[in-house]
């Protein structure tokens, strides 16, 4: 008898747990990313097997929540505000110039008819691009204690609303849902609903749990607060993604009893779900192997390096980087869960049309991915002296 649908695939997601496990222990001991691992793993076991994109939607939204949740609630309110303006002007200046520029040269290179629906793809491809992933960002710098690292920490979880809501505005413009005069009142209303939700459901039920603490029910509570705070925010018309970044904020500004137990068991969640979701994105990257595209895709690649390398230079004028700071900001522009999870939707939409946003998609993840690995193995080259540390504190100091 035939072994049922759902014991096969809950086989293999046990069997992608154990080879994920092992691939991070790997990564641990030649020390590089192991998401850089759990990719490659993935694109190798995709022959063998495949997942509903329906599922792999539901878990890369929630794998994702769980890892800014957890990101967050360890900030510093200390290094939020000094760093968080410096974030916020390279989130803005290298948004405006993906869309004004790189769609320009994405609609060039794949395009070339200047249509109306080609250049709303090119935007629409452009803002996927706009953003770095806080998964593997995070990931990848967590151990890294530069100032100039923690400043990329602090981009990628401001962005990801950016990443995850510009380009769904965009796509519904594509299919003729959404008025262009209405576009800017929807994403205003996202951000401000975003956070008001976090905010109210944070000072609201930490402040219930601020002396009871249940052993075996507290963490399951963290954990049940994320989903809600994401679904009632997205209901409400907000960015979910915000409202769990406020949540998360809230949360490591909280006095609660057994806090560091709360938070140990929040990490090792995130982390089995990072494991899971990266072999899972590796199953689904799909890029095809013909020689016109891999040519005209590597070389918007190039082009978008540079668009980063001047909007780094533009943002952080005053701090007057050197070129190895520069480059390390530069090649720092992992594309992971957030733009994954767009895609899913994208594919799961059935819209004809969207090939060439997808597997372009596909090829700009692995090889973002690929090059931030390669970069933070040799960080200390990079970035040898905290020298940014020194800069920021002296302009604080000037205020």
């Amino acid at each position: 008898m035939a072994n049922p649908v759902y014991l096969v695939e809950l086989s293999w997601l046990g069997a992608l747990l154990l080879i994920g496990l092992i691939c991070s222990i790997i990564s641990y001991k030649i020390k590089i990313s192991n998401i850089l691992l759990l990719i490659i793993v993935g694109i190798g076991l995709g022959n063998f097997i495949s997942f509903p994109i329906s599922f792999l939607t539901n878990l890369g939204v929630f794998a994702l929540i769980m890892i800014i949740f957890d990101s967050s609630s360890r900030f510093k309110i200390k290094e939020v505000a000094e760093l968080y303006p410096y974030a916020l002007k390279l989130v803005i200046v290298f948004t405006l110039m993906n869309l004004i520029f790189f769609s320009f040269f994405t609609h060039v290179l794949f395009d070339g008819s200047f249509t109306i629906k080609g250049l709303i793809l090119s935007l629409l491809f452009s803002a996927l691009m706009s953003g770095t992933s806080p998964d593997v960002v995070l990931s990848v710098l967590k151990e890294k204690k530069r100032k100039l690292a923690e400043l990329l920490e602090f981009e990628s979880i401001i962005n990801s609303p950016i990443t995850i809501l510009l380009p769904l505005v965009i796509f519904n413009l594509y299919q003729g849902i959404f008025e262009a005069e209405i576009i800017f009142r929807s994403f205003l209303q996202s951000i401000m609903t975003g956070i008001g939700t976090g905010l109210f459901l944070g000072l609201v039920i930490f402040r219930l749990m601020k002396k009871k603490y249940i052993e075996n029910l507290s963490p399951l509570v963290i954990i049940a607060l994320v989903l809600i705070s994401y679904s009632l925010a997205e209901v409400l018309g907000g960015s979910g993604i915000l409202s769990v970044t406020t949540l998360g904020i809230v949360f490591g500004r909280s006095i609660l009893k057994e806090k560091e137990e709360i938070q140990k068991f929040s990490g090792i969640f995130t982390n089995f779900l990072k494991i899971i979701m990266f072999i899972l994105l590796g199953l689904v990257i799909q890029i095809p192997f013909k020689y016109d595209f891999l040519i005209k895709a590597t070389i918007l690649f190039f082009i978008y390096l540079v668009v980063r390398y001047v909007a780094v230079s533009i943002s952080f004028k005053k701090l007057n980087l050197n070129k190895k700071e520069k480059i390390f900001m530069t090649f720092n522009i992992s594309k992971g869960l957030g733009v994954a999870v767009v895609v899913f939707m994208l594919i799961a939409s059935g819209v004809k049309g969207l090939e060439i946003v997808v597997s372009l998609s596909f090829f700009f993840i692995l090889y973002s991915i690929v090059l931030s690995s390669v970069m933070n193995r040799f960080i200390d080259y990079f970035l040898k002296y905290d020298e940014v540390k020194k800069k920021i504190e002296k302009i604080e100091k000037k205020k």
